[in-house]
């Protein structure tokens, strides 16, 4: 299955090689014990990725069906028939058996768009095949290490970050990147998703540019791409969870996508994507994208799962979304159902933001409901004004997030720049005079209750940092100066071991400051 010679380096872990003989000796015991096992299906967690890499080699040879959890806190849905743990046995390292690529199954996890998580069923022979073809694709020289920021346990990180390179022989850079500073080689692959790669061009920090970039869950937006353009390679991935990849554009003035050499592309007759390939165990999958074909090549037009029905009409998401974004105001949007209203997640242009901090944002709503209404008889009745659309692991647009954010029926303080690094993060930030939160407090004089500052001030944290934290558990809180609307302020964060200090301040003294303990 995997054909290397012994003295072959298959992975490089925190400034250490180690070879396929290595990587044996590790696993036989794993192995051993598995095999030892009743239960035959392994649950996988990608905490780490060396262990990961050993955990998941470890099972195929002993021939368990895995399961890939990409959210640690559903381990409780599993029940005691799913082994959730790989222990070592003391056994002697012995060759491994011929594995029936066929007969070993890989599952994934995917919410799709309900929410509600989705098993997804695969054998080896599916991704092995799905690695031999992407190398058949890419000219990717020999001697370049693979290095990730992306989840193995998602499609996208399992397809380029593992299976790639080791169907193919590349080393492995099991580090886990979480911060463009960590990003510590010279002559690499580097899979990575668009919000990552955002925060990369946004700041202008690219020290070790790698020869490829592989990017997938999101449109990669053109100033990131260009940006990526004049050092490496840049491929954009289309593809999902069920259907593995399909299609990629490699450079930014490309709109249309083009298949890969062994995957056929059909539409039904409304132009929803049909997909026949090797990479699943279908004949064939309908998938919810709408597309556009221009001869072998197609473009996304929307998806056909977020349509809206308000006032006993049908609305698309996608079409309110490109309405806002002709606007002059307005560089990104993202529509979610927010109870019985249509929400609207925005991201202002630079004149945007400029409108919004000089008039409030109630001027601004009006004159954006005013410019829709000129195209959709439905507009937009709730409104969040946001410095970037939230992304989950998987780069995706976060939709869970945005509905969380609608959810508080608070008014969301108005970003105006952000930087997060590995242990902190600083924001600038403003409370718009007209925020809910105002109002009563006090009726003559307004000043941001401390309550307030403390939620948003854990708010933020958990985002920037994106951990959990306790909300109780807070002490050395300390209020010096009060804040009035539509002041700007700076909102530091430092994250520590066992805690997080915030700190509001205009670089001369501090509003308030305290401390949560995680």
């Amino acid at each position: 299955m995997f054909n290397f010679d012994d003295d072959k380096v298959v992975v490089k872990y925190k400034n250490t090689d180690y070879s396929w003989e290595q990587i044996k000796k590790i696993i036989s015991p794993k192995i051993c014990w598995l095999k030892n096992q009743k239960n035959q299906k392994l649950l996988l967690i990608a905490e780490n990725n060396f262990e990961f890499i050993l955990n998941f080699l470890s099972g195929i040879y002993a021939g368990k069906e895995i399961f890939l959890l990409t959210d640690i806190n559903r381990l409780s849905d599993f029940d005691e028939s799913f082994i959730k743990e790989v222990e070592n046995k003391d056994c002697k390292v012995q060759e491994l058996d011929l594995i029936d690529e066929k007969k070993v199954f890989v599952n994934f996890y995917t919410s799709g768009s309900t929410g509600v998580p989705k098993v997804i069923k695969k054998t080896l022979y599916n991704l092995i095949v799905e690695a031999e073809d992407l190398n058949e694709q890419f000219s990717i020289p020999e001697g370049c290490q693979f290095l990730t920021t992306a989840k193995m346990t998602h499609m996208f990180g399992m397809t380029f970050a593992l299976m790639y390179p080791l169907v193919n022989g590349y080393v492995i850079n099991a580090d886990i990147i979480k911060f463009p500073e960590e990003i510590n080689c010279d002559d690499f692959v580097f899979i990575s998703t668009p919000s990552f790669l955002d925060r990369m061009a946004k700041y202008d920090y690219n020290p070790y540019p790698p020869r490829y970039v592989f990017t997938a869950g999101d449109k990669l937006n053109d100033f990131t791409f260009k940006y990526f353009e004049k050092t490496s390679k840049v491929i954009e991935i289309y593809g999902s969870t069920e259907s593995g990849t399909i299609a990629y554009r490699d450079f930014s003035g490309e709109n249309f996508l083009n298949p890969f050499k062994k995957v056929e592309v059909l539409t039904d007759n409304s132009s929803q994507i049909i997909v026949k390939s090797d990479y699943f165990l279908e004949d064939e999958l309908q998938l919810n994208d709408i597309i556009e074909k221009s001869g072998d090549k197609f473009k996304i037009l929307g998806r056909s799962d977020r349509l809206f029905k308000v006032q006993e009409k049908r609305i698309s998401a996608v079409e309110l979304e490109n309405i806002l974004k002709k606007n002059e105001n307005v560089e990104n949007s993202y529509c979610v159902k927010a109870g019985e209203k249509i929400g609207a997640a925005v991201v202002l242009s630079k004149l945007g933001v400029e409108k919004l901090l000089k008039s409030g944002s109630i001027d601004l709503i009006k004159e954006l409901k005013v410019f829709m209404q000129k195209y959709s008889e439905i507009v937009p009745q709730r409104w969040r004004f946001l410095s970037e659309l939230p992304k989950n692991s998987a780069g995706k647009t976060d939709r869970k997030r945005i509905e969380k954010i609608f959810a508080l029926n608070l008014s969301i303080p108005f970003v105006i720049d952000k930087k997060v690094s590995k242990d902190e993060a600083e924001l600038r930030i403003v409370f718009l005079k007209n925020s809910n939160f105002f109002k009563g407090h006090f009726p003559d004089v307004p000043v941001l209750p401390g309550v307030v500052q403390v939620f948003f001030a854990h708010f933020f944290a958990e985002d920037a940092f994106d951990m959990n934290i306790s909300k109780n558990k807070i002490k050395k809180i300390k209020f010096s100066r009060v804040i009035k609307p539509d002041r700007e302020v700076i909102l530091k964060l430092k994250n520590n071991n066992l805690s997080l200090d915030f700190v509001y301040t205009d670089n001369e003294s501090p509003f308030s400051s305290g401390t949560f303990i995680k």
